[in-house]
């Protein structure tokens, strides 16, 4: 079952298979509904009504909102932290005691799906570093992608502001994951204008498998017909619709490219090995929870939201992403007296910002030619690392050990006084795996994920103060 349900975990990074997830796939796991109603996510942060449109110099200019909590229903796009949402101890003792506000804040954001199961594996060890929180979007929102930047602006303003010690400008690092990194470094880019130093110190930028690449890529070549209105029969759209997901674009994400990833599987179902950030009980039952939740977390991606996202995401975001390149190369070879101030800020973003890029080797995207392309030609304080084996949907799994490479590229962040070499055990008998921390044959049984030990529910009557 556990092994089954982490499948879906990893695969839902890609947007096909999360788009050919069953719709009733959540009516029939509806029995998991009361072990699992412990479990529900901790909003960390909604408005209850969308933003105005004087909203961002309203928080410039100092006038803070009182924030109310919003039913999931109705706010398409929430901020969450993970962790304390699915009851990691470590995180809800430390925010219990208020220290994650000493802490830098790490925002993930995430992939076409709008899910942040793709990195499940890495919050725990980010966590040991980070207040990390996560960006989660619903299927049927219809946010541009400027609209998206808006959000997250406003969000990290507003975080900021209520996590404010001893009015010092909080340190902010993103992570945006394949459709998140085009949309993470738009972000970058308004961060940095002189109007936010007073709120925002903007200190890394992390991109993992960044779609920067989308319109040169095959899947830009075969993703948007699949999503045309206009099918060839349509009395079975539907079913063409997922046919053509699955044996058009599906194919290219898994097969050969991620047989490292079921190896992996195949192990850690046997008891053989984990990934190495699972390296303690209380990590391996958080592993257990979510992949117990992913069935309810999963939501069938209609055709129309695929059809938006491809348009007003990928496209946009990708086409804004290339022209923005354009500009800074002329500014580079011309007087930055003579630039408008959009251009000085990418300017100041291509030679100052220190950017991690993590890419699997054998991504379709193809992320690895992208990321020489972002470090030379973009980010001049960029550290590429390549997780081996690894295609798209995997990069974030079983062989990447994310907060140790972070440590590397960001030294300041090392508050644990780690040395950076946890991760010595990895075997390739293991396929990038540990050995298990503990040396059991069998194993963490799925009710000891739920044990006072392994997990903690935060005090909802502590989350509205």
């Amino acid at each position: 079952m556990l092994m089954f349900l982490t499948i879906i975990a990893t695969l839902s990074s890609f947007p096909a298979v999360a788009a050919f997830t069953h719709p009733n796939l959540n009516s029939k796991l509806q029995r998991f509904h009361d072990l699992l109603s412990s479990c529900n996510p901790y909003i960390v942060d909604s408005l209850v009504e969308e933003p105005p449109k004087s909203l961002l110099n309203d928080l410039l200019s100092g006038k803070w909102p009182q924030q109310e909590s919003k039913d999931k229903n109705n706010d398409y796009i929430q901020f969450v932290s993970p962790l304390l949402e699915d009851g990691y101890p470590p995180a809800v003792f430390e925010y219990e005691a208020q220290h994650h506000r000493f802490k830098p804040l790490l925002l993930y954001i995430p992939g076409f799906d709008g899910t942040i199961l793709a990195p499940f594996l890495q919050f725990p060890s980010l966590g040991e570093e980070f207040d990390v929180r996560a960006m989660r979007i619903d299927n049927a929102d219809r946010s541009t992608f400027v609209e998206l930047k808006e959000r997250i602006v406003e969000y990290l303003l507003q975080e900021c502001k209520k996590r404010n010690v001893e009015n010092s400008v909080d340190k902010v690092y993103l992570m945006g994951e394949s459709f998140g990194g085009i949309l993470s470094t738009e972000v970058a880019m308004e961060l940095k204008k002189t109007k936010y130093k007073e709120f925002i110190d903007l200190k890394g930028l992390v991109l993992v498998n960044p779609a920067t690449s989308y319109l040169r890529s095959i899947v830009y070549e075969l993703a948007p017909p699949i999503a045309a209105p206009k099918p060839s029969i349509p009395v079975l759209e539907g079913a063409e619709y997922a046919f053509r997901l699955l044996t058009e674009v599906v194919p290219l994400f898994l097969g050969e490219r991620e047989h490292r990833f079921v190896q992996q599987l195949i192990r850690i179902i046997l008891f053989k090995g984990l990934p190495p950030v699972v390296n303690n009980a209380e990590r391996e039952a958080y592993m257990g929870r979510v992949a117990f939740a992913i069935p309810l977390r999963l939501k069938f991606m209609p055709k129309e939201t695929f059809q938006w996202r491809l348009k007003e995401w990928m496209e946009v975001g990708s086409s804004r992403f290339e022209d923005r390149l354009k500009t800074l190369r002329a500014a580079q070879h011309s007087d930055v007296r003579d630039v408008d101030v959009d251009t000085q800020t990418m300017l100041k973003v291509s030679e100052e910002l220190r950017t991690t890029i993590v890419v699997g080797e054998l991504d379709a995207m193809p992320s690895l030619e992208e990321a020489e392309r972002l470090s030379s030609k973009l980010f001049q304080k960029a550290h590429v690392h390549v997780v081996k084996g690894s295609g798209h949907i995997s990069t974030c799994g079983g062989s990447l050990h994310l907060i140790q490479v972070l440590r590397e590229s960001f030294p300041e962040i090392n508050l644990s006084g780690c040395s950076g070499d946890e991760s010595c055990n990895i075997s390739e008998e293991l396929h990038g795996l540990e050995p298990r921390y503990d040396n059991s044959p069998i194993g963490m049984m799925p009710w000891q994920y739920w044990s006072t030990d392994n997990y903690r529910q935060v005090d909802k009557t502590d989350l509205q103060k």
